[in-house]
């Protein structure tokens, strides 16, 4: 077959769909199978995907979701004679008469406005387009693979998709990449960590619960006033604008550690005392699973997909409560034997996890479009 991937969304391999994008086709690259691939980039992007001969890439200037992209992206694909188009974010090209099949990773735009970050009218403008949008997407796709069950009852409840039409395909994870660096005991201390610490890694956007952290962790700290809570991420604003100066948080014992790489988070993941993920919405918690692969006891919320990947190998919480957070915080403080049992269990569940079951899942998706066939839904 010859199929087109639309991976304009990566701009760099370790971002959330670029991570998807990057893996998936690595893996079909790893296929010895007779399909020819012809991958849509952004001229931002910073990840090649010409694997071998199989694999061939346009750049494509026009952006994602925009009315352009209706007019333009259909001419740009006529001339390739596609056996199928496979869009890796929420919409397809509707002008396009072939064999069309989407990824829907969640549906924050439709549940959350605030995601635009705007307000006002402009921000009910941006929500209501996109939600006619991914639902006229989801209704002409042949199929939508979604990362979750939750996010299939979502597109379904929300949306009014077809169950028939939406197949649920986990993610995976690249294992090798989450085994603890030999130097993982002497990460923390080169990073300011004094102690025993938790550990969260957040883009600070609303969904990700960071401030609802902070105030458990604040709550903890009167009953365990040693404890340190380590902040990885790389968005400066919104810490700023939602949580307060870096400064001003290391006085009680918060670490805003900024960017770092998969090595270092490892690496401290391998060490916390707990991992702690209190979101309000994911449609597929990619580190929720890391944590559990690189040994760590997980903390998340009983929210949207979490409950699915995190099987019985975390603890919940519920994300709008912060002393049931710390609550959790300290049980896992004091329990030793609860911590290796938590890492036992989630190195069990994130073996669930896998980008060659993903590429299996979504190369007998692509059979069944082309072929006409349902297959078996969900």
């Amino acid at each position: 077959m010859r199929i087109c991937i639309d991976a304009r969304a990566t701009m760099e391999a370790n971002d959330g769909i670029g991570r998807y994008a990057t893996e998936l086709l690595k893996e079909y690259a790893r296929r010895d199978n007779q399909n020819e691939y012809i991958v849509l980039k952004n001229p931002q992007t910073k990840v090649s995907f010409a694997f071998d001969k199989r694999f061939r890439e346009i750049v494509v200037r026009t952006d994602r979701f925009g009315l352009k992209e209706q007019v333009v992206l259909p001419r740009i694909i006529a001339p390739l004679s596609l056996d199928l188009f496979h869009s890796l974010h929420s919409a397809i090209p509707l002008a396009h008469r072939g064999v069309m099949v989407m990824t829907v990773h969640d549906i924050i735009p439709v549940m959350s406005p605030w995601s635009f970050g705007r307000s006002g009218v402009r921000n009910r403008i941006a929500s209501t387009y996109m939600t006619a949008l991914v639902r006229t997407c989801a209704n002409r796709a042949a199929f939508v693979a979604v990362s979750s069950d939750s996010t299939r009852r979502d597109m379904i409840e929300h949306l009014g998709a077809k169950p028939e039409r939406l197949r649920r395909v986990y993610l995976g994870i690249n294992h090798e990449e989450f085994t603890p660096p030999p130097d993982a005991d002497q990460m923390p201390a080169r990073l300011g960590i004094t102690g025993p610490f938790f550990l969260t890694v957040t883009n600070f956007k609303p969904h990700k619960n960071t401030a609802m952290l902070l105030r458990a962790f604040r709550l903890l700290r009167k009953r365990l006033p040693q404890v340190q809570l380590a902040v990885v991420g790389a968005d400066a604003r919104n810490l700023a604008k939602n949580l307060g100066s870096a400064d001003a948080l290391a006085s009680e014992g918060i670490c805003i550690l900024g960017y770092q790489d998969d090595r270092t988070i490892t690496g401290l993941m391998s060490t916390t005392t707990a991992f702690v993920h209190p979101s309000l919405y994911e449609g597929f918690g990619f580190p929720v699973v890391e944590a559990m692969a690189a040994g760590a006891p997980v903390i998340t919320s009983s929210a949207a997909s979490l409950p699915e990947l995190g099987g019985d190998a975390v603890l919940y919480v519920d994300p709008n409560d912060p002393a049931d957070i710390a609550r959790a915080m300290e049980r896992i403080s004091a329990d030793a034997g609860l911590r290796e049992d938590l890492r036992r269990k989630g190195k069990a569940q994130a073996a669930l996890f896998s980008w060659k079951d993903n590429a299996d899942a979504m190369l007998q998706l692509y059979h069944d479009a082309v072929t006409g066939s349902g297959g078996r839904v969900g």
